[in-house]
């Protein structure tokens, strides 16, 4: 009686690739700037007029003042294409806040002294500027430790002026010197960053804490590539400047001295508070590459007979033993009818009818894949 032997047919391995590509973030600079002259030199005058009033020495002092704000705010725009949200890193300690305060001075004296007259003609312009600075991380936005970044800052006093005053009269001379300081103060907060696309049926975003992400819909691809974002940042800025002028005058006229000293004479400039409207930047985001396809490999000689017969002499469909060697059959002999065997019966529940892989059997085990064929042998 022949005996059936099972050699090792074909070894099948299924491999499965990711369904879905990593996590990607797209980022693009976004590093919003301000210059704001909030008054210039032409826009601001004080002028003491004469002082002390009734008194035979006077000096007029005249200030032309102009200050200007600069706000520098580095950092980067974030996408996250599996989300489809975009949030915002400022860059750490990098972000900037000054005034720019700068003036000039004209000063003139007279006198009226035993009906001695005289008056000198414009001393100066003296020209003074100053930078007040405080930095901090960007954005500013609600939930940011450094929020509000903040000014407060008086100079140490120094000496603007220091002029002879010599008088065509030779019964009259004197000094002038003047000492300045100045008082700055303010406050700037991130008010939002509003973001959108450039689609005009998409409403603009507000984000309006550190890290906040905003839900923005990039569509599926492949274009518009980049996804473009603009954004615009908002803040809130307040500030205030003083100069503070500080003379001193001596004059001695026919062996009198006539001090003017120990006045302060404060010239705020015109106060700042208003929302800032930074310039739009437009963020540039390079959609990343599709997933792979998933991959699988299959076992050799699965196909090699769509009936799920091979090359044996019997019919397809029976049970009996083949004569001599198969040429890579399958998996055994369905029934009669087309469909599986009985379990325990020889060559059954390996292939359909139709030369499909068995679906339960082959399913179960998608890494290791044996096939059987029989060789007759006679007694």
């Amino acid at each position: 009686m022949a005996r059936v032997r099972a050699p090792l047919l074909a070894l099948g391995l299924a491999l499965v690739a990711p369904t879905s590509a990593a996590a990607e973030v797209g980022v693009a600079e976004f590093s919003p700037k301000h210059l704001q002259q909030l008054v210039g030199l032409d826009d601001f005058t004080y002028d003491t007029d004469w002082f002390p009033v009734d008194s035979p020495v006077q000096l007029r002092l005249i200030v032309h003042a102009g200050n200007s704000v600069t706000i520098d705010m580095p950092g980067d725009g974030l996408y996250d294409w599996d989300q489809g949200a975009i949030h915002f890193e400022g860059e750490e300690g990098a972000g900037s806040y000054g005034v720019d305060v700068g003036f000039t001075l004209d000063a003139k004296v007279r006198f009226d002294v035993a009906g001695i007259k005289w008056e000198s003609d414009i001393i100066g312009p003296y020209d003074y500027a100053v930078i007040s600075e405080t930095l901090f991380t960007p954005y500013l936005l609600m939930g940011n430790p450094d929020r509000p970044a903040v000014i407060a800052d008086e100079t140490d006093a120094t000496t603007l002026v220091e002029v002879p005053i010599t008088p065509d009269i030779l019964v009259a001379s004197g000094h002038l010197d003047i000492d300045i300081y100045l008082i700055v103060d303010g406050e700037l907060s991130g008010r939002s960053i509003d973001v959108a696309t450039l689609d005009p049926k998409v409403q603009w975003q507000s984000i309006k804490s550190e890290g906040e992400a905003a839900p923005l819909d990039a569509g599926p691809g492949p274009l518009p590539d980049p996804f473009e974002v603009e954004g615009v940042l908002y803040c809130d800025l307040a500030t205030t400047a003083t100069i503070v002028l500080r003379p001193t005058l001596v004059m001695e006229i026919l062996g009198k001295e006539y001090i003017i000293a120990d006045i302060d004479i404060p010239v705020a400039l015109p106060p700042f508070e208003d929302v800032i409207q930074f310039d739009p930047i437009m963020m540039d985001f390079m959609r990343p590459p599709p997933p792979p396809e998933p991959a699988t490999t299959s076992s050799d000689g699965a196909s090699d007979s769509a009936s799920g017969t091979g090359d044996a002499s019997g019919t397809s469909g029976g049970a009996g033993e083949t004569e001599g060697d198969t040429d890579g059959t399958g998996l055994g002999s369905a029934t009669a009818s087309g469909g599986f065997g009985e379990p325990g019966e020889e060559g059954c529940a390996c292939r359909s009818g139709d030369g499909a892989p068995g679906g339960a059997a082959l399913l179960a085990l998608p890494i290791l894949a044996l096939a059987r064929r029989r060789r007759a042998r006679a007694r």
